[in-house]
C-alpha cells in the first residue's frame, strides 16, 4: 500500500491499526496537504452493515467543526474499500502520554476541559462518540486535544446500525447502559470521560480486573477505589466531578458536556486565583507507635479533634478532615502536601499508649521549605486526653502568633462529651467510617448509636451519624429516608452546638444531594 496512490492520495506511511480501520499518512495531491487516511480492514470490508457503519463515521465527524474535534476532508471508495481522509494530527495519543509522567493536576483539567468542549461540539449535532478512550485522543505538541474516530459514532436519531444484543466500545471504558445494550446518549460519554479522566489523575481505570466478565460484573455492580486512595492530591472539586461521571444510572450524571467542562473550567480558576492564607494549616493523621494496631482509632480521633479544635480559632485556616484522610497512611512529602492543599503549615505526630498512660508527640513543619519550626510531646492519663489535645492546640497558636480572644479559649475548652465511654464508641465510629464499604458504615453507624445512648447530648456524635448516613444514600443505597435522617441527626448535633462545622457542612451536603441551592 505505502508507494501508491488512491485516489488523488499518495500513501506515504503507516500510521495505526484499529478495530475499525487501518489509517495511513497520505498526500493530497490536489490541495497539496497531508492527511490521514483511514481505510475499512478488507475483512470488513465484504460486510455491508461494517460499510455503512464506516461511512457515517465520516458523515458524523464531518458536520463538526470544532478545536477538539479532528476535521474529516473526505470520503471516498476504490473497487474493494472505502477509505475518509482527515486532519493530521501531530502528536502522541494521551494513552502514549499517560505512559510518561504523571500529570500534574493543572494538566488535567486542562485536558480534561478540553475534551468536554469537544463532546459539547457532538452532542450538539445529537452525535454520540461511543468509544472514549486515551487511544482516541490526540494531543497535539501545543498541547491540544483532538477527538479523533467516530467510526462506531451513532447519531441519537437513527440507530439503524445498532444490532439487539450487542454492543460498540472498548470495554474498560463503557457505561453500563452500554454493556447492557440499553439505549444510548451522549450520557454514555460523559461516564467515559469519567473513566478517562480517573486514568489521568490514578494512572490506571477505575475497572480493573484480570478477566473480561469481572470487568463486566464491576462496572454494573462496584463504586471504583476512590481515586485520592491512589492520588492524595486530587482536589475535592474533581473527586465530586469523577463521583458524578460514574453514577451509574445515567439520570445521576451531570446534565451535560458542558456543564462538565464549566465545572472543570470554573473550579480550576478557582483554585488558580486563590491565595494561600499566611496562617493556614494541615494536620496530617497521627502515627500509631503503640504494639496494638487496634489503637489505630485512638489516632485517628486525636488527630480530628485536635482538628476540630484548630479550626475554632477565627485566625487559623485549617483543612478539613474529609481532604485529610487521602494522606492517612502515605508516605507523604510535606512540600507536596503543601502545595496540594494549599498551607503554609503542616502538623505531624504520633501517638503511643501503655496501658493507661498516653504520649502524643507533635512537630510543627513549614510546607516551603521543609524545616521544623517547634516540636514537642505530651504524656498524662487516658483520661486526660482531652486536656492533651487542648494543649497541643494551644502550642501551636503559640507557635503561629495567632491571638486567641475570650471565645476561641472558651471554645477549645470545652470537651465534645464527658463520658469516655462514648467517646471511644464515637472514635471507633469515625474509624469504621474512613475504611468506607456499605458493611464498614453499618458499622459506624451502630458505633454513634451507642455514643448517643451513653451520652445525649454528644453533638459529635449526631454528626457523625447524620454523615454516616449521608454516605449510606451517596454511595450504598440511595433511598430518600437516609437523607431525611440525616437533617434529622444534622439538627440535633446543631441543638446540642450551635457552632458544629460538622452539622453544618452536613446540612449543606443533603440539601446539594436534594438540589436545593437557594
Amino acid at each position: 500500500m505505502i508507494g501508491s496512490t488512491v485516489s488523488h492520495y499518495r500513501i506515504l506511511d503507516k500510521l495505526g491499526e484499529g478495530g475499525m480501520g487501518i489509517v495511513y499518512k497520505a498526500q493530497d495531491t490536489r490541495l497539496e496537504r497531508l492527511v490521514a487516511l483511514k481505510f475499512l480492514p478488507t475483512d470488513l470490508a465484504q460486510l455491508e452493515a461494517a460499510k455503512q457503519r464506516f461511512i457515517k463515521e465520516a458523515r458524523a465527524a464531518s458536520s463538526l467543526n470544532h478545536p477538539n474535534v479532528a476535521v474529516v476532508y473526505d470520503v471516498g471508495e476504490t473497487d474493494t474499500q472505502s477509505f475518509i481522509a482527515m486532519e493530521l494530527v501531530e502528536g502522541e495519543t494521551l494513552k502514549a502520554r499517560l505512559r510518561g509522567e504523571r500529570m500534574t493536576i493543572e494538566e488535567v483539567q486542562d485536558l480534561a476541559s478540553q475534551i468536554a468542549e469537544g463532546l459539547c461540539a457532538a452532542h450538539a449535532k445529537g452525535i454520540v462518540h461511543r468509544d472514549i478512550k486515551p487511544d482516541n485522543l490526540l494531543l497535539t505538541p501545543n498541547g491540544v486535544v483532538k477527538i479523533m474516530d467516530f467510526g462506531i459514532a451513532k447519531l441519537a436519531d437513527d440507530s439503524h446500525l445498532t444490532v439487539t444484543g450487542t454492543t460498540l466500545g472498548t470495554l474498560g471504558y463503557m457505561s453500563p447502559e452500554q454493556l447492557l445494550a440499553d439505549t444510548v446518549d451522549y450520557r454514555s460519554d460523559l461516564w467515559s470521560l469519567g473513566v478517562v479522566l480517573y486514568e489521568m489523575l490514578a494512572r490506571e481505570v477505575p475497572f480493573r480486573r484480570d478477566r473480561e466478565a469481572a470487568i463486566l460484573y464491576e462496572i454494573l455492580n462496584r463504586d471504583p477505589t476512590p481515586v485520592e486512595v491512589h492520588r492524595p492530591d486530587v482536589p475535592h472539586h474533581l473527586r465530586t466531578l469523577i463521583h458524578q461521571l460514574l453514577q451509574k444510572d445515567p439520570a445521576q450524571r451531570p446534565e451535560s458536556a458542558a456543564a462538565v467542562a464549566s465545572m472543570v473550567r470554573s473550579s480550576a480558576s478557582a483554585v488558580a486565583l486563590q491565595e494561600v492564607p499566611a496562617k493556614s494549616i494541615a494536620v496530617l493523621y497521627f502515627e500509631n507507635m503503640s504494639s496494638d494496631r487496634e489503637s489505630d482509632y485512638i489516632c485517628a480521633g486525636i488527630t480530628e479533634d485536635i482538628i476540630t479544635d484548630l479550626s475554632k480559632l477565627s485566625e487559623l485556616h485549617v483543612v478539613s478532615r474529609t481532604d485529610m484522610q487521602p494522606f492517612r497512611n502515605k508516605e507523604v512529602n510535606i512540600r507536596q502536601v503543601g502545595e496540594a492543599l494549599r498551607v503554609n503549615y503542616v502538623l505531624e505526630g504520633s501517638v503511643r499508649q501503655a496501658g493507661n498512660r498516653i504520649r502524643v508527640t507533635a512537630q510543627l513543619i513549614k510546607a516551603k521549605d521543609g524545616y521544623h519550626m517547634w516540636a514537642d510531646r505530651f504524656d498524662g492519663k487516658v483520661e486526660d486526653i482531652f486536656d492533651l489535645q487542648n494543649e497541643v492546640a494551644h502550642r501551636i497558636a503559640q507557635a503561629l502568633k495567632v491571638s486567641l480572644s475570650d471565645s476561641d479559649e472558651a471554645s477549645l475548652a470545652k470537651k465534645p462529651t464527658d463520658d469516655l465511654r462514648a467517646y471511644e464508641f464515637y472514635m471507633r465510629g469515625r474509624e469504621f467510617l474512613a475504611r468506607r464499604g456499605r458493611k464498614n458504615t453499618e458499622t459506624a453507624i451502630s458505633m454513634f448509636e451507642s455514643a448517643i445512648v451513653i451520652d445525649e447530648v454528644f453533638a459529635a456524635a449526631y454528626a457523625g451519624l447524620a454523615e454516616a448516613s449521608t454516605n449510606m444514600y451517596e454511595w450504598y443505597d440511595g433511598a430518600a429516608s437516609w437523607l431525611g435522617r440525616a437533617i434529622e441527626m444534622n439538627q440535633k448535633a446543631l441543638e446540642r452546638d450551635p457552632d458544629s462545622a460538622d452539622a453544618r457542612f452536613g446540612i449543606a451536603m443533603v440539601y446539594y444531594h436534594q438540589g436545593r441551592f437557594t
